[in-house]
């Protein structure tokens, strides 16, 4: 009787707590998503001090169009030679992997160029977001080409 009475509990207690776990995970998606915005558009506008801002120092870039994985610093060194536009098709999936971590995912069209060469594709992109002192910034960006 008493393990019936511990499960039943303990049921309880886990089926209390679901309702705010999902509104705190409302709250960090809508977080991501706007920090998110705000990162594409700094890259767009080419601003050298946003973009720092939004992703970690450690931050990684892996695209079809960059030479190799990159830096904040290689990214910001190319920067002036970007004219970049990125639209996200449809909703962007945002896995909450803990309280200070996430993975955001979705398919998009990008358009623009890299120092004069194309790189209008549709394609899968990858972010990693962390919190760090209070703010999501993005740790990891990779971009798979899919096939048109």
């Amino acid at each position: 009787m008493r393990t019936i009475a511990a499960i039943v509990s303990l049921m309880i207690l886990v089926a209390a707590g679901l309702p705010a776990a999902r509104a705190g995970e409302a709250e960090t998606v809508g977080a991501i998503n706007k920090a998110a915005a705000a990162l594409d558009q700094a890259f767009e506008r080419q601003d050298q001090e946003a973009v720092k801002r939004l992703m970690t120092p450690d931050h990684i870039a892996v695209t079809p169009y960059y030479d190799g994985v990159q830096t904040v610093a290689d990214q910001l060194a190319s920067l002036p030679d970007l004219q970049y536009e990125q639209k996200a098709d449809g909703k962007p999936l945002i896995t909450v992997l803990g309280p200070d971590a996430a993975m955001r995912t979705f398919t998009a069209d990008l358009k623009g160029s890299l120092a004069g060469k194309s790189i209008a594709s549709k394609v899968f992109v990858s972010e990693v977001w962390v919190k760090a002192d209070g703010a999501w910034v993005e740790k990891f960006y990779q971009v798979t080409t899919l096939q048109p």
